[in-house]
């Protein structure tokens, strides 16, 4: 027996397995989507009649708007922020580095609920200590949750905050991995700081860049706990996103038919991000 193929045979069962518990769930929503759902349980059998209904709600374009909108600025944002800080701490002393990174991460690290609300009392409650320093210099208190665009703009800040750690740790990982001799060869050609970021380091971060991008898209994505903790959607719908608004569906108005429908179009879209990283790495190579 040819050596691939003994172990093809090894890991047949892991990837049965793995396939098996990530696309169950899948394959039952799907079926469930396909019935008239009545007190959480299918009656009858009305085919891609929960799609139709989902597809003619008027208030789903603009959730999928807010929701392109809010993804894209947080990875943006997130990416750039984590850029400096990690080219910034690669040239920090060693403990003095330790120090910051230790610092970055501390939102990644803990509950997404418990950073958010941390976030919330810190920032935007009247008692929180920045509407006291606000106060303090002279100024009336800002509300930010009370219009739409203070919303969103609060509710990627808490999100990008909440992801830098992870995006600086990779970062730092590939700067660390370039070798010192590229730097100091492009300083005896006479290249400046700029240049050398802009020609060497940054082609050399392509791959984790490329990776952060991804995995911070598809966090962002699907992500509802900071949105129900720190807008619960408001004002209004000025911050209901698509993983928002399948909850809302489910818990709240009992629909599981069109809720279960959206869940399964986020998860073939959450594919379709997986498959371009696959088809962009490839092309790295």
């Amino acid at each position: 027996m040819r050596p691939s193929a003994t172990a093809y045979i090894y890991i047949a069962p892991a990837f049965a397995l793995l396939l098996f518990v990530l696309f169950s769930p899948v394959i039952y929503g799907f079926w469930f989507t396909l019935f008239r759902i009545e007190y959480g349980a299918p009656t009858d059998f009305i085919g891609l009649g929960n799609y139709v209904r989902l597809i003619e709600d008027p208030t789903l374009l603009p959730t999928l708007s807010r929701s392109g909108v809010f993804t894209a600025a947080c990875v943006v944002f997130t990416i750039i922020i984590a850029m400096a800080l990690a080219v910034w701490i690669n040239r920090l002393p060693a403990r003095t580095a330790f120090i910051v990174q230790m610092v970055v991460i501390v939102p990644w690290i803990i509950s997404a609920v418990v950073a958010t609300l941390l976030f919330r009392w810190v920032f935007v409650n009247d008692i929180g200590v920045a509407s006291y320093i606000i106060q303090l210099m002279g100024f009336d208190a800002v509300q930010p949750l009370n219009n739409p665009t203070g919303a969103m703009v609060l509710l990627v800040a808490v999100s990008v905050w909440k992801r830098i750690g992870y995006a600086v740790l990779v970062l730092l990982a590939g700067l660390k991995s370039i070798p010192d001799d590229y730097d100091e060869a492009a300083r005896i050609d006479g290249a400046n700081n700029w240049q050398i970021f802009r020609m060497i380091t940054l082609p050399l971060l392509k791959t984790p860049l490329l990776l952060i991008a991804i995995v911070l898209t598809l966090s962002t994505f699907n992500t509802v706990e900071t949105p129900l903790v720190m807008t619960g959607g408001g004002p209004g719908d000025a911050t209901r996103i698509l993983a928002m608004d399948v909850y809302e569906r489910a818990f709240t108005n009992y629909d599981l038919g069109s809720a279960t429908a959206l869940a399964i179009i986020m998860f073939a879209g959450n594919i379709l991000l997986v498959m371009s990283y696959v088809r962009l790495a490839r092309w790295q190579a």
